[in-house]
C-alpha cells in the first residue's frame, strides 16, 4: 500500500491476458491489431468527434480511458473510475495512483483489443454477466483471479455512463502489492524523463540497458572457467576449444545472461512479445550452433591428419558449410512462423526460387556431386600421376567444381567433376610395381641357339635385383614370316616411373649383350635380331 501511495509512473493500457506471452499471439498479431485499433478510432472520431468523452457505450469509454491515458490527463481518465461504495482506504489514493497502479499490472499480463469490445449501449448481452457489466480482461494473483469489468452507472443527470466497475477498483492496492514494482524502480521511474520504448517504461529500458553492460562481463567469466574445466581433459586441438568458449559459448551465455536479465523487470506482455520475435533465443541457438559445427569439423581435421587421411580435408570444410546454411535457414523458418507469418507462402516462395536456382545451378550441382563422389570413392587424390582419356599428368587439386591437372608439358588442364568423375582414369600412382613387357622379333635360329638365348636371358632377368624373380616369364612366343618372336614379361619392384626405366635400360643392355654373344645383329626399325652360323660368320671374315 506505502508503495502505491508514491506511485507517480506513467503508462498505457494496451490488450490478451496470461502470465507469459501465448503461443498465439504473435508480434505480426500484436502490430495487426494496433493497426486495426487506430484505425477504428480514426473513423469514430471522424464520424462523431464527441464520441471518446460520452462514455456512451463500452467501447467510447474505453477509447476514452485510452486517449486521457495517453495524453497524460489524469483528470480526465479519473471520471472513468467507479469510486462508489469502496471502502475509505481507497479513497487515499488519487486517480493518477489508482490508474497508473492499474496500468502497469494490467499490461504485465493483458494486451486490450478494443476491437473487440461492445459499441452498444447496453454491452454484450450474451457473456453471462450482468447486462450493466462488461469483462475487458483478468490479472491473475497467486491466490485468485481479479477480473477487470466495466459498469454502466448513474451518471447524475438521469442518464447512463461505463466506468470501470467499483470491485475492480477497490482491488487494485490488492494487485499492485503482488505485481507491483519495488520502491527503487520507483524512484528511478521518477528520476528519468517519462519515455517508452518496445512496450517498456523508462527505468526498464534502463534496466535493459545495464543488463547488456553486465551480461557480456559476465558472460566472459562464466565460459573462461568451464573452458578451463574443458581444457584438463586430454585433447589434440586446444586452440578449437578455446575459440569455441571464447566465441561461439560466450556470445550464447551473453544473450541468455541478458534475457534473465530483462525477465526480472516486469515487462508489458507487449514487450515480452516484441522482445520473444525479436530471436534473442534463436540467435542465441544458431550461434552455438554454428561454433559446436565449427568444433566437430575442427577436431574432425585434425583426426583425420593424424590418421593420414588429410584428402578428405578438403571435403569436409565446404560439407560443414552447407550443413550451417540448412540449419540457419530451418532455424529462421522457425523463426518466422514464431513470429507470426504464413509459412506456407513462405515455403512456396522458397520453392520456386529453388526450382530457379536449381535450374540455373544445374551444371554447378553435378559438379558438387562429382567432387563428392571423387572424394568418397577416391579413384585418384591429390599428387596422383594418372591417366585421365588423352590427359597424362600429375592431379594438383580436386575443388566443388573441377579438378585441375598438370601435365606432362608442365600445362594446366581443369577437367569439370562431373566429366572426370565419370569416365575411366588410370591412377599410375596407385600401381605396386611397374611392369616391363617386351617382344622382340630375330631372324629364326637354330634351336640350340635359340634355346640358349632364352636361358641366358631368364637368368639375367632373375638375379637382377629390382626384377621380381616370380614375375619371369621369357617365352619364344611366335613364328612370323621366317622370324622367332621373343615374349618377355616382367615386374619390376618400384613405382617412381625414373627408376623403373632405369632398370629397363639394364635389361635392355643386357638383352643386347647376350644377342653379340650369340652373334645377333638389329636389322631395320622392326628390331630384327639375325643369328648368323659361326662357320659362316669366320669364313666371311
Amino acid at each position: 500500500m506505502a508503495m502505491l501511495a508514491i506511485l507517480i509512473f506513467p503508462a498505457t493500457l494496451s490488450w490478451a491476458q496470461g502470465d507469459e506471452p501465448a503461443p498465439d499471439v504473435s508480434a505480426r498479431e500484436l502490430i495487426e491489431t494496433a493497426q486495426k485499433s487506430e484505425q477504428l478510432v480514426e473513423e469514430i472520431s471522424s464520424t462523431d468527434p464527441n464520441a471518446l468523452e460520452d462514455q456512451a457505450s463500452p467501447l467510447a469509454a474505453m477509447l476514452g480511458l485510452r486517449e486521457a491515458m495517453r495524453k497524460h490527463d489524469y483528470e480526465a481518465a479519473g471520471k472513468f473510475l467507479d469510486r462508489r461504495y469502496i471502502e475509505d482506504e481507497i479513497g487515499d489514493f488519487t486517480d493518477e495512483q489508482l490508474l497508473r497502479a492499474l496500468s502497469y499490472v494490467w499490461n504485465r499480463q493483458n494486451i486490450l483489443d478494443i476491437t473487440a469490445i461492445s459499441d452498444a449501449p447496453e454491452g454484450k448481452l450474451n457473456d453471462g454477466l450482468p447486462n450493466y457489466r462488461d469483462q475487458i480482461g483478468l490479472v491473475t494473483l497467486s491466490d485468485e483471479e481479479v477480473p477487470i469489468y466495466l459498469q454502466r452507472v448513474p451518471d447524475g443527470k438521469g442518464g447512463r455512463i461505463w466506468k470501470l466497475s467499483n470491485a475492480t477498483v477497490a482491488k487494485i492496492p490488492l494487485m499492485w502489492d503482488e505485481l507491483g514494482f519495488n520502491e527503487a524502480a520507483i524512484k528511478v521511474s521518477n528520476f528519468l524523463p517519462e519515455f517508452t520504448f518496445m512496450g517498456m517504461q523508462n527505468w526498464q529500458v534502463l534496466g535493459a540497458v545495464i543488463a547488456f553492460i553486465l551480461a557480456w562481463p559476465a558472460a566472459a567469466i562464466i565460459s573462461y572457467v568451464l573452458m578451463r574445466i574443458a581444457l584438463l581433459i586430454p585433447n589434440r586441438f586446444p586452440l578449437g576449444i578455446k575459440r569455441f568458449f571464447k566465441g561461439s559459448f560466450r556470445f550464447f551465455l551473453f544473450l541468455h545472461l541478458v534475457r534473465y536479465f530483462i525477465g526480472e523487470l516486469g515487462l508489458s506482455l507487449t514487450a515480452r512479445i516484441l522482445i520473444e520475435s525479436a530471436g534473442f533465443d534463436y540467435i542465441a541457438w544458431t550461434v552455438l550452433i554454428m561454433g559446436l559445427l565449427s568444433l566437430l569439423r575442427d577436431y574432425q581435421i585434425r583426426k583425420m591428419q593424424y590418421a593420414g587421411n588429410t584428402h578428405y580435408v578438403a571435403l569436409l570444410k565446404p560439407f560443414t558449410t552447407i550443413v550451417k546454411v540448412m540449419v540457419v535457414t530451418i532455424i529462421a523458418l522457425y523463426w518466422a512462423k514464431q513470429a507470426g507469418y504464413d509459412m506456407s507462402t513462405i515455403l512456396a516462395g522458397l520453392g520456386v526460387g529453388s526450382l530457379a536456382v536449381a535450374l540455373a545451378a544445374q551444371k554447378t550441382l553435378e559438379n558438387v556431386i562429382g567432387a563428392i563422389t571423387l572424394y568418397t570413392a577416391r579413384p585418384v587424390s591429390a599428387g596422383d600421376f594418372c591417366r585421365f582419356g588423352d590427359v597424362t599428368g600429375t592431379v594438383e587439386e580436386i575443388g566443388l567444381r573441377s579438378t585441375l591437372i598438370r601435365t606432362l608439358d608442365r600445362s594446366m588442364v581443369v577437367i569439370p567433376n562431373s566429366v572426370f568423375s565419370s569416365v575411366e582414369i588410370e591412377n599410375f600412382t596407385q600401381r605396386d610395381r611397374i611392369r616391363f613387357f617386351r617382344r622382340y622379333q630375330m631372324i629364326l635360329p637354330s634351336r640350340e641357339q635359340l634355346e640358349h638365348v632364352l636361358e641366358a636371358v631368364r637368368e639375367m632377368m632373375s638375379k637382377h635385383e629390382k626384377v621380381l624373380a616370380d614375375t619371369v616369364s621369357v617365352r619364344f612366343e611366335n613364328i612370323q614370316a621366317g622370324t622367332a618372336i621373343l615374349r618377355l614379361d616382367a615386374g619390376v619392384d618400384t613405382v617412381i616411373f625414373q627408376e623403373f626405366l632405369v632398370v629397363a635400360e639394364e635389361l635392355n643392355l643386357g638383352i643386347v649383350e647376350i644377342g653379340d654373344a650369340s652373334g645377333a645383329r638389329f636389322d631395320g626399325p622392326r628390331q630384327l635380331i639375325e643369328f648368323e652360323h659361326p662357320e659362316e660368320q669366320a669364313s666371311a671374315s
